[in-house]
């Protein structure tokens, strides 16, 4: 019902539909350009509302203000100041800059602090591994333990967010104090133990390796020519901006540069 609303949503270059909502299970992300109207969006949910006798909560809604750093800020700023915001709900929560919004189990926002989003997943690896500590697990019982929650608690993440570098190094730590319990000098270095047993290592899960290949995945599907996902599309036309926009001002800087050398 909402694609085939009146509501234009967000246009994709070389998308033959304009981005309007994504949904998965009772989780409905819609898209909304500035032109849009929330009313005529509500009327919709209302109506599927009244047909699935189902009710959305209002109080769960979170916006993400999209667009210029002044937009979002306006934006921002009136609706917790006044509670309004064209039609959109007054009882809703709307994100500043900085607060990210969890969707899907993915963290969306602007300027988001990449390594705050991280803090409660290696808090909960830690505390995990920690537990397992009681059971006096021999180095191989250790290296399926690392296996199971170091890397299954965080390759979803790794996946949707990204590891950052700071992270990996956060977590490698947790997981060499684990291996040796909490040894200042560890005796064998993590390099070694990451190789495998035919090559003198035991096999500990090698962080950096993983995300490269959880990458390497991404990569893949951007560039599946034949089928190209609509993220891949939205991509192109970021990357694009991107690359114009610092050849603008790279081209500026060099005028400037002839410009003050002919005055000299």
């Amino acid at each position: 019902m909402i694609r085939n609303s009146g509501i234009q949503g967000i246009n994709i270059p070389n998308s033959a539909e304009a981005l309007k909502a994504t949904l998965f299970a009772d989780d409905t992300t819609s898209f909304l350009s500035a032109d849009d109207d929330f009313a005529e969006l509500q009327t919709v949910l209302d109506t599927w509302c009244g047909a699935a006798k189902a009710r959305f909560n209002i109080k769960k809604t979170e916006i993400i203000p999209i667009g210029t750093p002044e937009y979002r800020a306006q934006m921002c700023n009136t609706y917790q100041a006044t509670g309004a915001w064209g039609n959109y709900p007054k009882s809703a929560r709307m994100a500043a800059d900085g607060e990210p919004v969890r969707i899907l189990g993915a963290w969306m926002g602007n300027g988001l602090n990449e390594c705050e989003i991280w803090s409660p997943k290696i808090e909960a690896i830690s505390s995990m591994l920690e537990k397992w500590t009681c059971s006096r697990p021999t180095l191989e019982g250790k290296r399926h333990v690392v296996q199971m929650f170091a890397g299954g608690m965080s390759q979803f993440l790794t996946a949707v967010q990204r590891m950052p570098k700071a992270v990996i190094t956060r977590l490698t730590a947790v997981i060499r104090g684990y291996l040796w319990n909490e040894r200042h000098t560890p005796p064998v270095r993590m390099e070694q133990m990451y190789l495998p047993v035919s090559q003198g290592g035991f096999g500990i899960l090698d962080l950096e390796a993983r995300n490269d290949a959880i990458d390497i995945m991404w990569l893949k599907s951007y560039l599946n020519f034949a089928e190209r996902p609509l993220w891949a599309l939205l991509a192109d036309d970021l990357i694009a901006r991107t690359v114009a926009s610092k050849l603008q001002r790279s081209m500026a800087y060099a005028w400037k540069d002839v410009r003050s050398q002919d005055k000299s």
